[in-house]
């Protein structure tokens, strides 16, 4: 045995070899990391020379900014700087919309799952679950808002026959939802507008929909009222509203550092101004006008966690961690790339602890309604 190891020792040596013998731990590395990380579709796309809507040269200073933007202040969210949120919840989709879409699929948002029920389908039974909250059907006219690249709507358009406009901040988003609604062959039930939903009625005339929902979007939001105010003018009298907020529950506890620290390690990595709770969203409704009709932590269904979906991939997405610093090292990708996908890491590990605690959810349902008169 010493012999032999002794041989491939020498043979190592060979620079030929150690080229062919990187060459195959590449290989075998990328198709692991195709096979089994968060990148379900094609890896490459990420790193074609931009990451979302930011150039190549930018990357790097994006992400330092963003991190340097969002850093909390124990528990008391980004402070001073919140007036500035929208510019970085842009520059945070601009980072991460191809991390997100070709790992974890075109719907950004999570779903509690039943025993048996894939991924996929638990995804789609969440979203036409706050379709039905609000009454959505063929002739009706509703708002998604916060859109992202359309997940959420095309499923949601074709499960109920309404139609759907969605609003994103993030222009590169815009673009690839027309592109994937066209392919859906669903571009006649659906419009994708880009505009920053805390300016909706500067967008959209008064009184146009039959209905709104946000899917986990409302969180970037710099102020709540200021949002639901918004969303209460573009919404025909007797309209629903509803909403997935990612919330602190009752369990959190601001005395207990770990608690503390979980939840600004969500807020940080995920472009949130601050973590709020549902007393907060009540009090913000009903500041707008609205008529609360009912809430539910739609977290505490379901027989499999929400977080469960990440813990299952944390071992491939650290695979491809290692795969982001690789092509960064060689110049494939940009300069900046590990950087947010480290980003993104802390941000699921933290939503993990979140969850197991239950100081944490990202789908705490409220439903709201305007006034007829």
């Amino acid at each position: 045995m010493t012999a032999v190891l002794g041989d491939l020792s020498v043979r190592l040596e060979n620079p030929t070899v150690k080229w062919v013998a990187a060459g195959a731990a590449a290989t075998g590395g990328l198709y692991l990391a195709v096979k089994y990380s968060w990148f379900r579709k094609n890896p490459f796309y990420v790193f074609s020379g931009k990451t979302g809507a930011m150039a190549k040269d930018l990357v790097d200073s994006g992400i330092n900014s963003y991190n340097k933007f969002f850093d909390q202040e124990d528990g008391k969210g980004v402070g001073d700087r919140i007036l500035s949120t929208p510019e970085f919840v842009n520059k945070f989709y601009s980072l991460i919309t191809d991390f997100y879409e070709y790992g974890w699929g075109e719907s950004f948002h999570f779903a509690a799952r039943e025993v048996g029920e894939s991924f996929e389908a638990s995804i789609i039974r969440q979203e036409t679950a706050i379709a039905e909250t609000i009454g959505l059907k063929p002739g009706m006219k509703a708002l998604d808002i916060g859109c992202g690249v359309g997940g959420p709507m095309r499923n949601i358009v074709k499960a109920t026959g309404g139609h759907v406009t969605g609003i994103t901040i993030n222009e590169y988003q815009v673009g690839r939802c027309k592109k994937l609604n066209k392919e859906a062959g669903l571009a006649d039930l659906t419009e994708i507008v880009q505009g920053n939903f805390m300016d909706l009625s500067k967008v959209f005339k008064a009184n146009t929909f039959d209905g709104a929902y946000a899917i986990e979007a409302a969180c970037h939001a710099s102020n709540t009222a200021a949002l639901y105010k918004e969303v209460f003018q573009v919404l025909k009298p007797g309209a629903l509203f509803s909403s997935y907020e990612w919330l602190r529950t009752s369990k959190y506890d601001k005395n207990n550092k770990i608690h503390v620290d979980v939840v600004d390690g969500i807020a940080e990595g995920n472009a949130l101004p601050e973590v709020r709770t549902i007393e907060e969203c009540i009090a913000a409704a009903k500041e707008a006008g609205f008529e609360v009709q009912y809430t539910f932590d739609r977290a505490t269904t379901g027989g499999v966690p929400w977080q469960a979906a990440m813990k299952s991939a944390r071992r491939a997405a650290y695979l491809t961690h290692i795969l982001t610093g690789v092509l960064e090292f060689i110049r494939f990708a940009p300069k900046g790339t590990q950087a947010v996908h480290t980003m993104l890491l802390k941000a699921a590990v933290n939503l993990e602890k979140g969850g197991d605690l239950g100081i944490f959810s990202p789908m705490y349902l409220i439903v709201m309604r305007k006034p007829t008169a």
